[in-house]
């Protein structure tokens, strides 16, 4: 098992965007990640939301002793962002995958076989690490549950989705045919830096890591039109 997770720090709302009827907030203009030589800063990318929505960003490290980040809300109810590095903590290098929404193994150390498949496709890429974000931030095993939830998003969501995957080599759409969920996929394709993906599904949602060939080529991905859910 890994060493706890400790905190980094603690955001203070930076006086965000007021909420729409239902809560959420747009997502603030993304500020550039600076950078320090060629290096692009993980600290950058997970302090600006977490500075913006008030967010804990911690570290810990993979049973492997690999080094770990993680963007959370403050009652775990959202992850926002996950990275873990095997070569420099350097954004520039690592992968950026939009899944769908987090389960848990990242505090109850159950196995996680899309995780896992995840970093396989990173470490051919030559990407230094990952980051894992979600069209949803609800953290729950079962994906049914997300229909169920007064707000799967999360209202910091937009903004972890544009800083993160406008900061790093590489960003893979991943999340599924559950995607459409709530037409999200369609919302959330326009925050995202030329994203690819690992094939589509029938509806065009781009394929799960863990239902494909892991020799599966990457592809550019667009959103197709609009299908009713």
């Amino acid at each position: 098992m890994g060493r706890p997770l400790r905190p980094r720090r603690q955001g203070r709302p930076r006086h965000p965007p007021r909420a729409d009827a239902g809560g959420r907030r747009p997502p603030a203009p993304a500020r550039p990640v600076r950078r320090r030589g060629s290096a692009r800063l993980v600290d950058d990318a997970f302090a600006t939301p977490a500075a913006d929505h008030g967010l804990e960003d911690r570290e810990g490290s993979a049973p492997d002793g690999l080094p770990e980040r993680y963007l959370y809300s403050p009652d775990r109810v959202f992850r926002y962002a996950f990275g873990r590095w095997w070569g420099d903590v350097d954004l520039a290098k690592t992968a950026i995958w939009v899944l769908l929404n987090p389960a848990t193994g990242d505090t109850d150390r159950r196995p996680r076989p899309t995780l896992n498949r995840c970093i396989a496709r990173s470490r051919a890429l030559a990407a230094n690490g990952l980051v894992i974000v979600n069209l949803f931030a609800f953290r729950h095993t079962d994906p049914k549950q997300l229909r169920a939830a007064d707000d799967p998003i999360g209202p910091a969501n937009d903004e972890a989705l544009k800083v993160l995957t406008g900061a790093g080599l590489e960003t893979i759409a991943a999340w599924g045919a559950h995607g459409r969920l709530k037409g999200r996929s369609q919302e959330v394709a326009p925050l995202l830096s030329h994203p690819r993906c690992l094939g589509t599904t029938s509806r065009g949602e781009p394929r799960h890591p863990l239902y494909v060939a892991a020799d599966a080529p990457l592809i550019p991905w667009t959103p197709a039109s609009p299908i009713p859910v």
